[in-house]
């Protein structure tokens, strides 16, 4: 749904799609037994055609107007187009009724709900922005995500749905829905209202929308969230569910007079009337029960129209009866309600009272509204000025005009009084509400400093709440804003009767509660706070005053009863509450004003004072029908209209009569006189402007009339009759009663305007709405209608309830926040900002400047520190207007903002005013403030003694005080300046100094202050090395921190000891805290943190490295995945696979490792980053190929995966590392033909790397590969081009290391398997001169000389050079000798280059010419390993030993 701006124009969009009836024709007639899944004799779009019913029309007629019959009477002149007259008066249905029995053959499956149809319905909801037709992923993507996090909470979208009137069945947050179900047709009824009202979009949307979107305006206005459901399926579940409860409403179709002589059970009935039917299990007839007569029988499926709109169904079974009609005829007026002029076209005499007498072509005034549903409407001649009830069917339009757009079925007067109701108005209110919720000590209380980001972010220094909070200065709420305005009371507006100039005070007297206008219905109290009538003494004298005819003719009750006009001074004997009981007749028992008014109705008989007579007869029917004695109030009601006078000359009198004596025949079923009071007594009702109320009994008329609007549907009529019916019960505080009509006229309210094509709703009751709401506790809806609240006429007071509202229904939703353990809901950014709005067109500063630091307080808590600055800006600028007091405090929380968001310079040119502004002062404190800001200031910038200065005189001046707090907070920023310049020794003294001043503050709230100066304790001492006292200092902050329940203080502690203990390595330690860390951000509902807690939770216990601890790692970290997976973080829960997959394999599980690693795999390849898959790819082969076991494993992670993936998307350095570590494993395993292939592959790729050293390590794999192969010249050939590839100049001595290797690997090729000692003595030659080079490693060299003396002794002879190689050997071997003796307890050192297999104990010279032909063969394997690993940037073989 839409957000603040613009959300009328979406509900009517809305309401277009959803303000169908639940029940089109679709489930009537004899769809209410039928199959929806065989459709075998009936196509689809005569299928489609069924569900469009022709709409209800205004025919049918109720003869209490033309004689004795309660119902209607046959069908009027305009027939419904699927219905025909047959010449026996009968009804033939036509094809379209064919096509439905059709249907109904083909059907073979009940329709109850739970057999062979769903009872599910789906939800599904989209988010999208007004500024782009194209849907946003992005937005729907944090929708979605924002279900997971809270779908693993599912109390909390139960209750949301609960509240709705909808059973969640389960949530599906990829395909963006949810499963609903409905048990009753009530359930279904409140739902759907919802969704047409567009509280449920918008209660998805304060549920799932972050905090941080409520803080973007521009976003805010942008953003909307849509849900659909399926309107047939929901209209059938419907449909079930009446089934299910046994009976419903339905209404005749036509009408069916003549009764089958064989089948007497058949019932007779009339075209509109209204019965209560039940199935009967038989295919084409149901039991029905006339509503007006009893009369029970059998009546045909096709007659019967069940009432499409729950509420009808709902309101019929409360209210059961009959509804009244006019006559069907021809329609004179376009619109359904108008004011203007009529002129007569026939000529008419009076035959009843109060009539107006009429002449053709006389001109007639509309008074209030012609409701084209009546039978008469109230006019005024426009010749004589007289005014009375005037026929409809006897005038034309002449100078008409509909109701204006915005309202549609209200006058302006209407809309106005309903838009200030406030049923909560009796509640008090929170005059200190800004106080309360923004309290602030910037100005007393000293700020602490900030070391770095492990300190507290924000320390909120407010009072908590079970400490008494004084008045504040600051606050300027209702009594400034209103500037004194008087109680209500509406200007006069021009009267019925010109000569009734008193009943404008009447009309104008508002009958539903004002907001903030105390009403209360007792019988002895009502009045009295009225000032007006609080002086007045009783109107009537002493007993002996009623006694002979002098006393009737000076009777002053007998003279102001009889005054022939509307006074002020009759309002107390119409009103609801009868109040002419102790106001105009106080002090007298009823028995005696009984008594005393039938004294003045015979009084006022004799000397024919008419009007004294009518009233009297009014009083005591009032009287005898407050006593439930209706049918002498019936007589009296009669008497009083019997006399002659000129109603209209008292309307109220005229109004509570008729409407009165209606009430009484319908509560008698005294149909026989109904219709000589019920036409007149429904004008009076619905066509003047703000009817008030004389009687409880007035329900039964409106009963009737909205039973009426339902018959012959209209939406007018029925909004009239909602807007009366929620009038009342709001009068009566009958909240609960009036909400379901409230809320039927919002949706009427939203439907005309769609009808009639209007851009907004006539009248918005939203406001309304939420505070029925909130009456109710339904916290989700209370808060959905106030956000959906579009209207521009509210006043500051309004803006206030509005906030106060919204923080008391937050409350409701999370008990944290008026416990002061969590921060304001974000959300309440947009009510303050709508009530600094309305604040800036008046001329209340100081409201102004209190809303703009309302506002910064709330962006600092989010972190928005930026738009925190504007408002504290704002605050300032508004402040200095008024006097320099009241910019204070907003200057110093300026001047913190600054500090907190870096701008040292800036918040030292802002606070430096104000220290020189309180020179000579009385306010110490104040300069104390000052001098605390800008010592942080000054810290920020450098300027360490300037600071230190500022600090001393903060702390002297709260010793001259005896502050205590303020001196704890000055001695804890010193201890922090004297961290900065790493002073740890002086920051201990200011420390532990400041800390006893805190344990004795420990009743005020100063834990965040004091788990702070804890912090940096521990951090002094950890300087110096003094590991148990940081131990010590870090429990002690967490103790304080569990004591004050603060969360946010016991997290930040919490993990600064957690990383104490691991750079301990006492990971038991580290474990419990990272464990409270988890549990504390669960209870702050922090997913994100929560996750990165697990995650290093499952680190720590995998380095136990035992069985126990990695099981319990893997446990943790499949928690962690879950969050991810919730949080719609792909990267951090591919990863998150990956690492179960590793424990799996740990743990010797290498099935479920392989089955995560492949889901690690897929949820990579789900994402836009191919680089990230590859090295997903990657690293799940790497698992097993690493690894001590099943490397095999990897190969398809390498070969089937990876390699194919590099190759499509591009990516050559990912290429050779995998060839290079296929190449590895298949060696490894002995495929070394398979490895030959890839080998020679990684050559390829590794020149197009570009980087000679995965050029010269391919080469030199290749050379090894073709080793194993026994093709030694291949190898010989590739381990010369591998060394060609080496620079020119040995760049490091590790580089000698690898050529020593790889001639040594030659000389042994050729002189043992090529027989080429000549060549061999020419790759030992330059062994030993890189030997030379590497003095690291003599026992290479050692190996090269006998090499050497070796092949000078054997191969070619030459006793000269074979004995200075073996005296070289010789002599090295005795200083490896000398090193070796203080290591002799720990082995021999093994002779590098020894054949697999061969003995490594103590090398004789003998073993050495003996094994010297294949020197490099033992390190062989670490070399190619080396290789294969290697990157961009590795070296080749052993250049890095």
């Amino acid at each position: 749904m839409a957000l603040i701006s613009g959300s009328c124009r979406l509900l009517g969009h809305m309401a277009s799609c959803c303000c169908r009836p639940l029940l089109n024709s679709s489930c009537c007639g004899p769809l209410i037994k039928v199959c929806l899944s065989s459709f075998t004799d009936i196509s689809p779009a005569e299928l489609d055609a069924l569900w469009r019913e022709p709409p209800y029309t205004l025919g049918g007629t109720n003869e209490h107007f033309s004689g004795n019959d309660i119902m209607t009477q046959g069908l009027g002149e305009e027939v419904e187009d699927a219905l025909v007259e047959s010449e026996e008066g009968g009804v033939e249905p036509d094809n379209y009724w064919k096509r439905k029995e059709a249907f109904l053959r083909g059907s073979t499956v009940s329709l109850g709900v739970g057999e062979k149809f769903s009872s599910e319905i789906v939800l599904v909801f989209t988010g999208r922005r007004r500024s782009s037709v194209v849907p946003d992923r992005a937005l729907q993507e944090a929708l979605r995500t924002r279900l997971r996090v809270v779908e693993s909470n599912s109390q909390d979208v139960s209750q949301l749905f609960t509240d709705l009137s909808a059973r969640l069945v389960s949530v599906h947050a990829e395909k963006d829905s949810f499963v609903l179900t409905f048990k009753t047709v009530e359930e279904i009824w409140k739902f759907s209202t919802y969704l047409a009202l567009g509280y449920v979009a918008r209660c998805l949307e304060n549920f799932l929308c972050d905090q941080s979107i409520w803080l973007e305006p521009q976003l805010l206005s942008d953003l909307e969230i849509n849900v659909t459901v399926d309107e047939e399926h929901l209209a059938t579940l419907y449909l079930g569910l009446l089934l299910q409860e046994g009976s419903f409403f339905a209404k005749a179709l036509f009408t069916r007079n003549e009764q089958n002589e064989e089948d007497e059970e058949q019932l007779s009935f009339k075209r509109n009337d209204l019965l209560i039917v039940k199935d009967t299990g038989q295919d084409h007839v149901w039991e029905g029960t006339l509503l007006s007569t009893g009369q029970h029988g059998l009546v045909p499926v096709n007659a019967m129209q069940p009432l499409p709109y729950p509420f009808y169904q709902w309101f019929l079974r409360k209210c059961p009866g009959f509804a009244g009609g006019s006559p069907t005829e021809k329609q004179q007026f376009e619109h359904p309600i108008v004011t203007g002029s009529c002129v007569a076209v026939v000529d008419y005499s009076p035959v009843g009272q109060e009539e107006l007498q009429l002449s053709q072509g006389d001109i007639v005034e509309i008074q209030g509204l012609l409701v084209r549903s009546l039978d008469m409407f109230i006019g005024t001649h426009t010749s004589t000025g007289h005014t009375g009830f005037v026929r409809r069917a006897h005038v034309k339009p002449l100078d008409t005009m509909p109701l204006d757009g915005q309202l549609v079925f209200l006058t302006e007067e209407e809309k106005a009084a309903l838009a200030q109701v406030n049923p909560c108005s009796s509640e008090p209110s929170d005059g200190n509400l800004l106080e309360r919720l923004f309290s602030s000590d910037i100005s007393s209380v000293y700020r602490l400093d900030r070391l770095d980001e492990s300190d507290f972010m924000y320390i909120r220094n407010r009072q908590k709440h079970d400490h008494k909070v004084p008045v504040s200065t600051r606050q300027s709420l209702i009594s400034e804003r209103s500037g004194g305005t008087p109680p209500y009371h509406s200007s006069p507006r021009p009267s019925l009767s010109h000569s009734s100039p008193r009943l404008s005070f009447y009309q104008s007297h508002n009958p539903l509660p004002r907001e903030g206008e105390p009403l209360c219905f007792a019988l002895n109290d009502t009045f009295r706070e009225l000032d007006e009538f609080q002086e007045d003494p009783p109107l009537f004298l002493e007993d002996n005053s009623w006694e002979g005819e002098e006393s009737e003719l000076s009777d002053p009750t007998l003279t102001l009863l009889n005054n022939d006009h509307f006074q002020e001074d009759f309002l107390p004997m119409y009103d609801l509450q009868h109040s002419f009981l102790w106001v105009t007749f106080g002090g007298k028992s009823e028995e005696e004003l009984l008594g005393h008014l039938e004294n003045v109705r015979e009084g006022a008989k004799r000397m024919g004072m008419h009007w004294a007579h009518r009233r009297a007869c009014f009083l005591l029917g009032r009287l005898c029908a407050r006593k439930l004695k209706y049918s002498q109030a019936r007589v009296y009601y009669e008497e009083a209209l019997s006399v002659c006078v000129d109603g209209f000359s008292d309307t109220p009198l005229l109004i509570a009569l008729f409407t009165n004596l209606t009430a009484v025949y319908l509560k008698q079923r005294m149909t026989d006189k109904l219709p000589q009071t019920l036409e007149k007594a429904s004008a009076l009702l619905l066509c003047l402007s703000r009817h008030s109320f004389t009687s409880l009994d007035e329900v039964e008329l409106l009963k009737l009339l909205l039973r009426r609007s339902v018959v012959e549907g209209d939406k007018h009529l029925e909004a009239r009759v909602c807007y009366l019916f929620s009038s009342l019960f709001l009068l009566l505080r009958k909240t609960d009663d009036a909400l379901p009509y409230v809320e039927r006229l919002q949706f009427l309210s939203i439907t005309l305007s769609v009808t009639d094509g209007q851009p907004i709703a006539p009248v918005d009751l939203n406001w309304l709405l939420s505070w029925l709401y909130h009456r109710k506790y339904m916290p989700y809806l209370a808060l959905a209608s106030l956000s959906l609240d579009t209207r521009q006429d509210h006043s500051l007071h309004d803006a206030f309830q509005r906030v106060e509202l919204f923080v008391k229904n937050s409350v409701r939703l999370n008990p944290h926040w008026k416990e002061g353990t969590s921060l304001l809901p974000a959300q309440i950014v947009v009510y303050l900002q709508q009530a600094l709005a309305i604040a800036e067109q008046g001329e209340d500063l100081k409201t102004q400047r209190d809303l703009c630091l309302g506002l910064a307080s709330v962006y600092q808590q989010y972190g928005a520190q930026d738009k925190a600055v504007h408002c504290a800006e704002q605050a300032v600028e508004t402040g200095g207007y008024i006097n320099e007091e009241e910019g204070f405090e907003a200057s110093v929380l300026l001047g913190w903002l600054l500090v907190l968001t870096g701008q040292a310079v800036k918040a030292q040119a802002t606070l430096q005013p104000l220290l020189t502004s309180l020179q000579g002062t009385d306010s110490p404190t104040q300069r104390g403030v000052i001098h605390n800001l800008l010592a942080l200031c000054l810290r920020r910038q450098g300027s360490i003694p300037e600071a230190g200065w500022h600090l001393h005189s903060a702390l002297r001046i709260s010793r001259e005080s005896g502050n205590q707090r303020n001196q704890a907070l000055a001695l804890a920023n010193l201890g922090c300046l004297a961290l900065d310049v790493g002073a740890s020794g002086v920051a201990e003294r200011f420390l532990v100094r400041s800390l006893h001043l805190f344990l004795e503050l420990c009743e005020s709230p100063t834990d965040e202050e004091h788990v702070q100066a804890y912090l940096w304790l521990g951090r002094s001492y950890k300087d110096r090395g003094r590991s148990q006292e940081v131990r010590a200092c870090y429990e002690m902050g967490l103790l304080i921190a569990l004591h004050a329940r603060n969360l946010h203080s016991q997290m930040v502690v919490a993990k600064v000891l957690s990383r104490l203990y691991a750079d301990m390595l006492l990971y038991g330690q580290s474990i419990i805290y990272y464990e409270h860390c988890v549990s504390v951000s669960r209870e702050l509902k922090d997913k994100r943190r929560e996750g990165e807690y697990l995650e290093i939770l499952s680190s720590l216990y995998l380095s136990l490295n035992t069985e126990k601890s990695s099981r319990k790692s893997l446990d943790y970290t499949k928690q962690s995945l879950r969050i991810s997976i919730d949080l719609g973080k792909r990267e951090e829960e591919s990863e998150t696979w990956l690492q179960v997959g590793r424990i799996y394999y740990l743990i010797h599980e290498d099935e479920l490792a392989d089955m995560y690693l492949q889901a690690a795999v897929k949820t990579a390849l789900r994402m836009n980053d191919p680089h990230f898959a590859m090295s997903i790819y990657e690293e799940a082969g790497d698992v097993f190929f690493k690894g001590h076991r099943n490397q095999m494993a990897s190969l398809p992670f390498y070969r089937d995966g990876s390699l194919p993936f590099a190759r499509s998307i591009r990516d050559i350095p990912s290429e050779f590392r995998l060839l290079s570590k296929l190449t590895e494993l298949l060696m490894t395993q002995g495929e070394q033909e398979e490895a030959l292939q890839y080998a020679t592959l990684a050559v390829e790729i590794g020149s197009k790397t570009g980087v000679r050293v995965n050029e010269r390590t391919a080469y030199h794999r290749l050379a090894t590969v073709y080793y194993r192969l026994q093709q030694y010249e291949m190898a010989e050939n590739y381990y010369l081009k591998s060394l060609s590839l080496c620079p020119a100049v040995l760049q490091h001595p590790m580089e000698a290391r690898y050529y020593v290797k790889v001639y040594s690997r030659l000389g042994n090729l050729t002189l043992h398997k090529l027989k080429d000692a000549f060549d061999a003595v020419g790759y030992f030659q330059l062994a030993l001169a890189a030997a030379l080079e590497d003095h690291t490693n003599p026992e290479a060299l050692y190996v090269v000389y006998m090499k050497l003396a070796e092949i000078h002794a054997n191969h070619m002879p030459d006793a000269q050079l074979c004995q200075a190689y073996r005296d070289r050997a010789q002599s090295l071997r005795r200083v490896l000798a000398v090193e070796k003796e203080p290591n002799r307890g720990g082995g021999e050192r093994e002779v590098p280059d020894t054949e697999p297999g061969q003995n490594k104990e103590k090398v004789s010279e003998a073993d050495v010419l003996i094994s010297c032909h294949d020197v490099s063969c033992v390190t062989e394997r670490q070399e190619t390993q080396g290789a294969s690993l290697a990157g961009d940037d590795a070296m080749p073989e052993d250049v890095n030993w």
